[in-house]
């Protein structure tokens, strides 16, 4: 039996680990040069930028399981960083809600430890899906097939789930009745240290939602480099602005948010997550025909964060392990 996993994000990861424990073999296709979905990293000559998600926390014994393992390996470490709010003007400190844990020496060492040797096609785009003969075959943008699969899942954001689950008509309208919010992402150095007493903070109102320095990470290479994160709302009304114009109105933002003048930038860019979080928190289904041997999974079923795209994965998991023992491919 061979599965194809259609996206190798936290939920496709997982959900390919835990089937090639179970002696099932996988094949996962990303788009992207890597594994990580929106735990990748951007890599500079200034050093390294984590632009997607910026931490993890732990709240399920699972995923706790998982995290554990990765302190004993190295993959991940806590972040110390001293995180604020700023509203109205004024910054207060954010209560901690358990531990921040971050990547090391960076979030998309997370992914690559999740991927480890699992077969990966990368830079390449699943457009459509044909089924003969009870076998699926993967069709890439570029016309490129993959054939021979007993069943196929996409790991992807429910937008890109869509086409791919045309088959499945209830699976389809599921992925295309959820709403997945967009978020720009500036990427900043400076010559010298911001005048700011944090790490990280949370920010309402205005452009930004989010900004943190890099090197109050674990094992990062020094250097005054910060991520911006814009908030859903204004990415909505700027989805098509130049990242040139998004940079700059963020870099800004962020200027007022220290309340001076900021150093000399010595670079910039920035990235647009059209799909960075679903809108809202989802009810934790899984997505999985059994006749069709086709199914979904993404953080879009249950909420944002890592921990939620983890258990996705782990859970259709458990679904399709359980369905396919009991019907075995003829």
């Amino acid at each position: 039996m061979k599965i194809g996993i259609i996206g190798a994000g936290i939920s496709g990861l997982r959900l390919a680990r835990r089937l090639d424990a179970g002696g099932i073999a996988v094949e996962l296709f990303e788009k992207a040069r890597g594994p990580s979905g929106r735990l990748s990293t951007r890599r500079s000559d200034v050093g390294a930028f984590d632009h997607g998600a910026q931490y993890m926390t732990v709240r399920d014994v699972r995923f706790r399981e998982q995290v554990d393992a990765w302190l004993a390996d190295g993959v991940v470490s806590p972040w110390q960083g001293r995180v604020v709010r700023w509203a109205g003007g004024v910054l207060r400190p954010e209560p901690r809600q358990g531990e921040r844990y971050v990547g090391t020496p960076r979030m998309s060492a997370i992914g690559r430890a999740l991927a480890g040797s699992l077969p990966l096609h990368s830079g390449v785009r699943i457009e459509r899906l044909s089924r003969e003969a009870d076998h699926w075959t993967l069709v890439a943008e570029e016309g490129t097939r993959f054939d021979g699969f007993d069943a196929v899942v996409a790991a992807v954001p429910a937008p890109q789930a869509v086409p791919l689950l045309e088959a499945a008509p209830t699976l389809r309208d599921r992925a295309a009745g959820s709403e997945m919010l967009p978020c720009h992402a500036t990427m900043v150095a400076f010559e010298q240290p911001l005048a700011a007493d944090f790490d990280g903070a949370f920010v309402e109102g205005g452009p930004l939602a989010w900004v943190a320095r890099e090197a109050s990470k674990a094992d990062r290479v020094p250097g005054e480099r910060w991520v911006l994160h814009s908030s859903a709302d204004w990415s909505a009304a700027h989805v098509d602005d130049a990242p040139e114009i998004v940079g700059k109105t963020l870099i800004e933002a962020l200027g007022a948010l220290v309340g001076g003048s900021l150093p000399e930038v010595v670079f910039e860019t920035t990235h647009r997550w059209l799909y960075a979080r679903p809108a809202r928190e989802g009810e934790g289904e899984t997505l999985w025909d059994a006749t069709l041997r086709l199914g979904a999974c993404g953080d879009w079923l249950r909420g944002g964060r890592v921990e939620e795209a983890f258990l996705a994965g782990d859970e259709l998991a458990d679904v399709m392990l359980s369905s396919l023992s009991r019907s075995p491919v003829r």
